[in-house]
C-alpha cells in the first residue's frame, strides 16, 4: 500500500461524537500530529460551513474544505476550487415535491442556509448536531440559481420517491430525519479528485473516513476507505476498514493504524 499523503474526514458522527456533539481531544491531537508529519488533512462534509455551522471545527486547522458534498470546495485562504450550484429545474422540482408531499427542506447557498418550514423532523435534525434552526425563507425568495444543496426533512421511506422524481440527483442519508440531495455529476469523490489534482496527490495515497451514505463515493475512490463503528451498514460495506466508535478514539486509532501519526 502506498504511503498515505492526505486524509479526508467527514464531520458529523465521524469527527464529532454522536453523544456529545464535540470532537474528542484525541481526534484534535491526531489531526495536529498528522499535519506536523506533512500529511494534508481535509474536511469532507455535507455541511455548508457558514455561520455557526463551522463551530465544531472552528479551532482546528485544515488544508482545505470539501463542503456541501463536493459542490463547494475551497482553500483556507478562500481560493475556490469548485463551485457548482444545482440546475434551476432541480430546485423547482424539489419545491414542488415538498408542497405535494408536505415536507420541508433546507436550502444551502454559498453564504446562507434557510428552511421553508418547521416540523418535528426539522427540529430533530438540527438537534443531531446541536445547531440552531436556520432562518425561514419563502421559496419564492430563494435564489434558485445559487442553491448548492437541498436537505429534505423526510423519513427513509421517502427516499425512493425522491430518487424517482429527481433522477439526475443522488439521494443520500446519514441520519433518520433527512436526506441530502446531490447531483450525480458530483459527490464527495469529485471533491477529493479536485484536491488531489491541486496538490499532486494520487487517490491511492489518500485515506477517507466517514459514517454516512454521502461518504460512500469517497471511501470507494481513495486508497483506504474507513467507516467508523456506528456508521450506516451501506457505508461499512463500502469501507476497507472499520474503525472503533468515535468516542473510542476512532480517528486517533485509525491514524495510528495507517502510520499517519
Amino acid at each position: 500500500m502506498p504511503k498515505i499523503k492526505a486524509v479526508f474526514t467527514d464531520i458529523d458522527n465521524t469527527l464529532t461524537s454522536p453523544t456529545t456533539g464535540l470532537i474528542p481531544k484525541s481526534a484534535v491531537e491526531a489531526i495536529k500530529q498528522a499535519r506536523e508529519n506533512g500529511i494534508k488533512v481535509f474536511v469532507a462534509t455535507g455541511r455548508n460551513l457558514t455561520g455557526d455551522r463551522i463551530l465544531p471545527i472552528a479551532g482546528l486547522t485544515f488544508d482545505g474544505y470539501l463542503t456541501v458534498n463536493g459542490q463547494y470546495c475551497y482553500l483556507p485562504d478562500g481560493a475556490v476550487l469548485r463551485f457548482e450550484p444545482f440546475k434551476r429545474k432541480w430546485v423547482e422540482e424539489a419545491i414542488r415535491l415538498g408542497k405535494e408531499h408536505r415536507f420541508f427542506a433546507a436550502y444551502h447557498q454559498r453564504e446562507l442556509i434557510t428552511v421553508n418550514g418547521l416540523d418535528q423532523n426539522t427540529e430533530k435534525f438540527y438537534q443531531v448536531f446541536q445547531a440552531q434552526i436556520p432562518p425561514f425563507m419563502e421559496e419564492d425568495m430563494l435564489n434558485k440559481d445559487g442553491i448548492l444543496s437541498i436537505v429534505p426533512f423526510v423519513s427513509e421511506d421517502m427516499d425512493d420517491l425522491l430518487r424517482n422524481a429527481l433522477p439526475e440527483l443522488q439521494v443520500v442519508r446519514w441520519n433518520p430525519y433527512s436526506s441530502d440531495l446531490a447531483p450525480k455529476s458530483g459527490g464527495k469523490d469529485i471533491g477529493v479528485k479536485i484536491f488531489c489534482e491541486r496538490f499532486g496527490i494520487l487517490p491511492e495515497e489518500c485515506l477517507a473516513i466517514g459514517d454516512g451514505d454521502n461518504d460512500i463515493s469517497m471511501l470507494k475512490y481513495v486508497g483506504v476507505g474507513v467507516a467508523v463503528d456506528g456508521a450506516r451498514k451501506e457505508t461499512k460495506a463500502a469501507a476497507d476498514h472499520i474503525a472503533p466508535e468515535v468516542d473510542d478514539h476512532a480517528v486517533y486509532k485509525t491514524f495510528q493504524k495507517f502510520s499517519i501519526i
